[in-house]
Formats: C-alpha cells, structure tokens, sequence
C-alpha cells in the first residue's frame, strides 16, 4: 500500500473528529461517549464548518489549517502518538523535546492533508458497531471508506481513555499503520542527524509552509503501533 491509503485514512479522520468544534453545546456529552460513539456521532456532523467555510478555506489555506487544528485537537492524542512514533527515542529524549516533536508532528500532518480534506465527505464512512468491552489501553474502531473509484478501504482507528473521554493516537489503513510508518522513517533521521536537528527541521519546514518537506515519504508497511 502507498501514500494515497494512507492520505485517505488522515482524512477520514478528519472527517471522523470534524464538527465537534463546530457544536461546542454539545462538547460537554462526548467525554461520556464510547469509542464507536464517538467516531459514529461526529462522523454525522463532520462537514458542518467544512461546507459552511468552504469558499473561504479555499481562497486562505491557512485559514484551513487553523480550522483542522481546532478540530482535531480535542479527540487526538498528540503526545501519545509523538511517542509512539519516537520509539525508543522516546525513552532518551527530555520532556521538551518529547513534547516539541509531538507537536511538530501533528502540526505536519494537518499541514500536509488539510487541503484535500474539501472535497471529501463523510458519507463514505461506514462505523462499524464496536464488539466487546473496550480497553481503555487500546481499541480499535472498524471503519470503511468508499473512493471514488467505488473500492473500499477498511481503516481502524485506535483510541484510548483518558481524563477527557477516548482520544485517537493511530490510525491503521489496509493494515499499515501511520504510528509504525512515521516510526520507521523518523527512527533513521534522528539516528544520522540526533533528535535535536529533526525537530528543528520539522519546525523550521512549517513555519515556511515548506509542507512537502515536512513528512517523510510513506513506505510500504504492516501492523499497528506497538
């Protein structure tokens, strides 16, 4: 699988989490709502803002950008992730580098998916019902997205329970999960250049808006964070 699964799996997860923002008197019911809840519920209001500010998101891409972050931000699990995708890297790095990475990251891929996130829609996302009790540790919602070409791609979700309702922290496309993916392109940049040059990178590259060079190229991969 290439770079386009896993575009499709970055938004729809924005379309997933998109709306909750956009219906703040209803912010205080999603911390009580269970994994598949969750994603089911926003998921029916995801294009609210989208189609709302769709002319202008597509005159002021930063705009769009501003609007993904405050979207995503209260369902994803920033640091979490970060981690995750630091591997063991994690376990040396500071508190601050930890958390500059982690956010440098999440502000990368809001950067690179946000612009094709106008022309997606949430009707092509099928929840499926959640079996079992959840982990808070770690479970899976099952989705599948229709594209255009009328093929369907299963993309799993992985969340979990935190202080302030479940969180997403991965996403697992056709079996290629983005954690794992990120993991295994960073893991080599940090060990040639150290984790100091690469988060420095990464934020130099966003305050350019160089957002090509943000991400690294996504390669063939298997499994789910770990």
């Amino acid at each position: 699988m290439t770079d386009k699964i896993l575009r499709v799996a970055a938004l729809s997860l924005l379309l997933a989490v998109a709306g909750t923002a956009a219906h703040a008197e209803e912010e205080k019911d999603r911390a009580s709502l269970a994994p598949d809840e969750l994603i089911q519920y926003t998921a029916r209001k995801a294009m609210d803002e989208l189609e709302e500010r769709r002319a202008e998101f597509e005159e002021d891409t930063e705009a769009l950008y501003k609007a993904i972050d405050r979207i995503l931000l209260p369902v994803f699990d920033i640091q979490r992730s970060g981690d995750l995708v630091l591997g063991r890297h994690a376990r040396e790095a500071s508190a601050d580098q930890r958390r500059r990475f982690a956010r440098a990251l999440y502000e990368s891929l809001v950067r690179q998916y946000a612009d094709n996130a106008i022309g997606f829609s949430p009707d092509r996302l099928v929840v499926r019902p959640l079996r079992g009790d959840p982990d808070p540790r770690a479970t899976r919602v099952e989705t599948e997205v229709n594209l255009d070409d009328g093929t369907n791609i299963t993309i799993n979700y992985v969340l979990r329970e935190t202080d302030d309702g479940w969180k997403v922290f991965d996403v697992i496309a056709e079996g290629i999960s983005y954690v794992r993916n990120f993991r295994s392109q960073y893991d080599s940049e940090i060990r040639r250049r150290g984790l100091d040059e690469v988060i420095a990178r990464l934020e130099r590259a966003i305050e350019r808006g160089e957002v090509d060079d943000v991400v690294p190229d996504v390669t063939d991969g298997e499994g789910d964070a770990g």
